[in-house]
């Protein structure tokens, strides 16, 4: 199902409750500059407001204790639904609990390891694995080891020196990572799809994903936030995009 009609589908199924709360339309919370009919607010000012609204949380970081985070916990305190959900956050910035509900939503992924352990890695994975922090602070992305040493730097690195295990997977090909806006890549059919899997699935509006492509199958591994200056013009655009096409169905979302 398409992205924009699904998310419009999830908005209208719940506006009765959220009228009888008061709600009178959808809230556009975004650090981000964006160009957009619907109504906009920074996340300083939602955070110390009491709208009741269904809100729309734009970030560029949705990590764990992130302003992004605090917005959803906000809404979700206020009892506004929201977008993305805090438990989605949460679980889509942890890299193994990212992979488990991905892989039973359907969507591909390898096999994981999460340890501290470099030996039980090296027992259990053959050479080069792709190493994944799970420290819900963590902005790194992911480091490969194609031998022992490397493997060692990767884990002390990712782990913030054993403080935190790590995910470990097997690389069987090609690393790609590529930015997801509310699911989209235009640039190529088959990330696009997986693009459009994880959205469904955590409803994360903007993010880097990490996938493996060994040919015949894209598989996910891993999840990250974009930096502010990894949002380009274009990726401006196409947010705006997105956020205009809800409003053109303003008759349905206002209440």
């Amino acid at each position: 199902m398409n992205i924009n009609i699904q998310l419009i589908l999830n908005i209208e199924a719940a506006i009765p409750k959220f009228q009888s709360l008061g709600v009178k339309c959808v809230l556009v919370v975004s650090n981000i500059s964006l160009k957009t009919n619907l109504p906009t607010m920074k996340p300083a000012a939602f955070l110390k407001s009491s709208t009741k609204d269904f809100i729309l949380n734009i970030n560029s970081d949705y990590r764990y204790l992130k302003t992004g985070y605090y917005v959803s916990m906000h809404a979700e305190v206020l009892g506004d639904a929201v977008i993305p959900s805090s438990r989605s956050i949460i679980d889509a910035n942890r890299t193994p609990i990212l992979l488990l509900k991905a892989s039973r939503a359907g969507i591909p992924t390898l096999p994981y390891l999460v340890t501290d352990s470099v030996k039980k890695i090296m027992h259990e994975l053959d050479f080069p694995v792709v190493i994944f922090s799970v420290n819900p602070f963590s902005y790194d992305g992911y480091e490969t080891a194609r031998n022992r040493s490397g493997l060692y730097r990767a884990v002390k690195s990712l782990s913030m020196h054993y403080k935190f295990a790590v995910c470990a997977q097997p690389l069987k090909g090609e690393m790609i990572s590529f930015k997801s806006v509310f699911g989209k890549f235009a640039a190529d059919k088959a990330l696009e799809a997986i693009s459009q899997k994880v959205y469904e699935t955590f409803r994360i509006p903007l993010c880097k994903l990490h996938v493996q492509c060994t040919g015949s199958v894209t598989y996910l591994c891993g999840l990250q936030p974009l930096r502010r200056d990894e949002i380009s013009f274009h990726d401006l655009e196409a947010i705006s995009g997105e956020i205009s096409e809800m409003s053109k169905t303003g008759d349905h979302i206002v209440g």
